[in-house]
């Protein structure tokens, strides 16, 4: 790691073939107050020329500016920008991210020196709130949901999308982004820091589009994503060798149809045998059990939406006393076992109706 005396902050992004859309990102951190930072662009083959048209922004904007040409794959490209940065502290960051407030990097810095103050170390990363820049406004209620997640600090409710904010040592440390398999580097690595640090959510927040899942179906997209986190968690990788297929298919269309996926999951999840396809259940149903507080916290954002708190603001007694009361009995192997059962009912119930209303 090179020093360079007044840098305080290193913005990596990973792109490919996002000559269109990055040069705005680039010139909305331009626009940040009070923080000397630089710009690493960590290209992974663009053929659109997407390392000279940033190039040309960050001149423009006056931003310090490296461009790095890595292999394909979002986590050899962070961790490419990563071993390139001049800084102490690292922000990764989505090519489509925005970003309106010119305070939010030099605020975050603030927060960020006062968290690893009180804990003595810099075992620390930080994410920012996100908020979805839509197209319309339907499913207010989901959004207004899912955006208050964004600013808690459990799992399964950080991802790239909101930013990773933390030092090169400690990067270090945790081994860097897992360049092994080629999906889901950023929750991986998340995961690595609730087992071993301390995520704090930043002040501000930053925005990403909403465009998917106005075009796919909010309920399905989602469905979906709280599939593949499952997965991910529970080593259950060979679905997502089987779902390339699914993805192409998809491309195709607007709304997600997720008939292909469920129909790979029965096809995989007994496929090693009766044994280990009841584990990957029962793993799915912990799972499950894991984030039954999202129920409680669901209760809780209708009430403080009611009452016109923004998405992570105000009152959260439902999801208090279920952490407190309800949580213990949920995560007992009992209970477990039960919700595996469940889920498997639901499982097989929704690809019964979506073939239903498919025929």
């Amino acid at each position: 790691m090179n020093n360079t005396p007044g840098y305080e902050l290193a913005v990596i992004i990973p792109a490919l073939n996002e000559a269109t859309s990055l040069p705005a990102l680039i010139t909305a951190l331009g626009k940040q107050q009070n923080i000397h930072f630089e710009i690493i662009v960590a290209d992974g083959g663009s053929s659109d020329e997407t390392l000279a048209a940033c190039r040309l922004t960050a001149e423009a904007a006056q931003v310090p500016f490296q461009g790095v040409s890595t292999p394909a794959g979002r986590a050899k490209q962070m961790n490419a920008g990563s071993r390139h940065a001049h800084a102490d502290d690292l922000l990764f960051l989505h090519a489509d991210t925005t970003i309106d407030n010119p305070h939010l990097l030099a605020d975050a810095k603030a927060a960020m020196e006062r968290v690893r103050k009180t804990r003595g170390d810099d075992d620390v990363a930080g994410h920012f709130g996100l908020y979805f820049i839509r197209n319309n406004h339907h499913h207010d209620a989901g959004y207004y949901f899912f955006e208050a997640k964004t600013r808690l600090n459990r799992r399964d409710c950080i991802n790239g999308d909101q930013g990773f904010w933390l030092s090169q040592r400690y990067l270090q440390q945790l081994g860097g982004f897992d360049e092994s398999l080629n999906f889901m580097e950023d929750a991986r690595l998340a995961h690595k820091i609730f087992d071993h640090g301390h995520w704090v959510t930043l002040p501000g927040s930053v925005g990403t589009s909403a465009r998917r899942f106005e075009t796919e179906g909010l309920k399905q997209r989602q469905t979906l994503n709280a599939i593949i986190c499952n997965f991910d968690r529970i080593g259950f990788h060979a679905f997502f060798g089987a779902a390339q297929s699914a993805y192409r298919q998809q491309e195709k269309t607007d709304a997600l149809n997720l008939i292909p996926f469920l129909k790979i999951i029965h096809r995989l999840s007994f496929a090693e045998g009766l044994k280990q396809g009841a584990r990957y259940w029962f793993d799915t149903g912990s799972y499950v059990a894991e984030n039954c507080w999202q129920l409680a916290f669901q209760r809780d954002c209708r009430r403080n939406r009611a009452a016109g708190r923004p998405p992570g603001t105000g009152a959260f007694k439902t999801l208090e006393t279920y952490d407190k009361q309800i949580a213990p009995l949920i995560n007992s192997p009992p209970a477990r076992v039960m919700t595996a059962l469940l889920t498997l009912l639901w499982f097989y119930g929704l690809l019964a109706v979506l073939l239903f209303k498919s025929a």
